[in-house]
């Protein structure tokens, strides 16, 4: 007998080689029944799916309605299905209506894979890779891609997808409270990371948990780390060096990023992220495939360390400490109109996280849904001893590393960042392929590739300077950096995205055939990709 719409149900199916985390669901709005596809780490009950910590407890599954939740899942509840992203705007579900079926997931490479739909090499991605940068409620939703029947994919940050009589709709399930004072904001992120250590503690989980953390010498996830302290995190990852525009031989500690003697004033434990190109796996391809962003293969020993520990990992972090808690007039404008921005850098987490089996917790989002009691807060009178009137300043941040009683010495010196920028693959295999398909593509050589961002990186330093000093003696700010100085038309970091999306969705395709599930086969636009023709 077939169920009415209104009486909506789950069933999954594990697929063991789909990444740990990741999840497809292919929805019947007819028969009300939804079918997940997913790794072997994802908890599932009768009315829910969920990889993610929230503040509630964790056998009620009621995400769906949280205030902070990390991760993403999927809910049954009041005679609908709620498809859950993040409450932060650090990561997405991407979903489309394909053969009268609502497909939603947590991973584009997955959405690819299931559908035969490819990206279309005709279309700029960078509007997708940075439109939740237009922040939340504001951001275009169309994720184009190339398929005869799939016109585009949508994006979902932040707000729930519900699907029940009529067309899928996006709703807002979450509250904002005030925050009148310091005193109350600290309230607030402490009753929150309270109620995550419940959730992610409880005994019902199928797959345990364990606390980690990120530490660096800037604000935010220093400060993260002291919110998060008493929690039972124990281990926290660190850089000894990170990106910085200032050349070493002028300023040797510019880019020195050890967070270490903050974890030993905190009794944390302390692991360096291993940098060394020449141990970078082919995870590199979960790095590069979520979008055109720059990425954080810094993290790729972070991401083998959580992989190799067997457990989910709750990792907390300082995201969105940038729109949060910054003072600069550039986000002082997106907090008085209340409007959240997200993280590019973390959306390029989004698929890495699903293999290695993390999830991210941006400390700082916690509470950020009233951007304008924040700026109000770090504006306000009893917040002057930590205010500096610098282009990085930080002072709610600097207060709560400074009762911490971490000298300040050791915090908010320089803005820096762990970011990567690259042209083509550092792993070699992944580099060769990279280079096969860039030939196909453009008719470049790997030589090309190689002297093309040589020349370019040489101009790079020449360029900013230049514009930096102007901004020092004139006041005039730096316009935005071109992809390339010499050679334009080539922009072969933009095709490394192109090709680890293909790439990757091919090997989730190849995991769902070896599986007995049958996605579409691939359309004509999918096989030009792969040709270059």
């Amino acid at each position: 007998m077939t169920r009415r719409a209104a009486e909506p149900w789950l069933t999954y199916r594990e697929v063991t080689r789909l990444p740990r985390l990741a999840w497809l669901a292919s929805a019947d709005p007819a028969t009300g029944e939804t079918l997940v596809y997913h790794g072997a780490s994802v908890e599932r009950r009768d009315g829910w799916m969920v990889e993610g910590v929230w503040d509630d407890a964790f056998e009620r599954g009621d995400f769906h309605r949280s205030d902070h939740f990390f991760g993403t899942g999927i809910r049954v509840a009041q005679g609908r299905v709620h498809f859950v992203p993040a409450s932060s705007p650090i990561g997405r579900l991407l979903h489309c209506t394909y053969r009268e079926r609502v497909l939603v997931s947590n991973s584009l490479a997955l959405l690819l894979a299931f559908t035969g739909a490819e990206l279309d090499p005709a279309h700029d991605y960078r509007r997708e890779t940075y439109a939740i940068r237009q922040g939340v409620g504001a951001y275009p939703r169309e994720f184009v891609v190339a398929h005869p029947e799939i016109a585009a994919f949508r994006q979902l940050f932040d707000e729930v997808l519900v699907l029940g009589d009529g067309e899928p709709a996006c709703v807002s399930l979450r509250t904002t409270q005030p925050i009148p004072s310091y005193a109350a904001y600290r309230a607030l992120v402490a009753d929150a990371l309270g109620r995550l250590r419940v959730n992610w503690t409880s005994a019902e989980r199928r797959v345990p948990m364990t606390p980690l953390a990120t530490i660096s010498s800037g604000y935010d996830s220093a400060a993260a780390a002291v919110l998060v302290k008493e929690l039972g995190v124990e281990t926290c990852f660190t850089a000894r060096r990170s990106n910085t525009h200032m050349p070493r031989w002028l300023s040797p500690r510019a880019a020195i990023d050890d967070g270490k003697p903050i974890a030993d004033r905190l009794g944390l434990r302390t692991i360096y992220l291993d940098r060394s190109r020449s141990r970078l796996t082919d995870d590199e391809l979960f790095f590069l495939a979520p979008g055109c962003a720059p990425t954080s293969l810094a993290l790729h020993s972070l991401a083998r360390d959580v992989e190799r520990r067997g457990t989910v990992a709750v990792l907390f972090t300082g995201f969105l400490g940038d729109e949060v808690w910054d003072r600069n007039p550039w986000e002082k404008a997106y907090q008085r109109a209340g409007i959240l921005r997200g993280d590019t850098t973390a959306l390029m987490l989004s698929e890495i996280r699903l293999k290695s089996g993390f999830i991210n917790v941006a400390v700082p989002s916690l509470g950020a849904r009233n951007l304008r009691d924040l700026e109000a807060l770090a504006d306000a009178p009893e917040m002057a001893p930590w205010r500096l009137g610098t282009s990085y300043d930080r002072p709610v941040a600097r207060r709560i590393l400074d009762d911490a009683g971490i000298p300040s010495r050791l915090f908010g010196q320089r803005k820096k960042a762990v970011v990567d920028t690259n042209a083509y693959p550092v792993n070699r295999a992944l580099r060769a392929e990279f280079f096969r398909y860039v030939r196909t593509r453009c008719g470049c050589s790997g030589a090309f590739v190689y002297l093309h961002d040589r020349v370019n990186r040489l101009a790079f330093p020449f360029y900013r300077g230049y514009h930096l000093l102007r901004r020092r003696l004139w006041g005039t700010e730096p316009p935005d950096t071109p992809r390339a100085f010499f050679w334009k038309r080539f922009d072969f970091g933009y095709l490394t995205f192109t090709w680890a999306a293909h790439t990757l969705s091919a090997r989730l395709r190849a995991a769902l055939r070896e599986a007995k599930v049958a996605p579409a086969s691939a359309p004509a636009a999918s096989r030009a990709l792969a040709t270059g023709r």
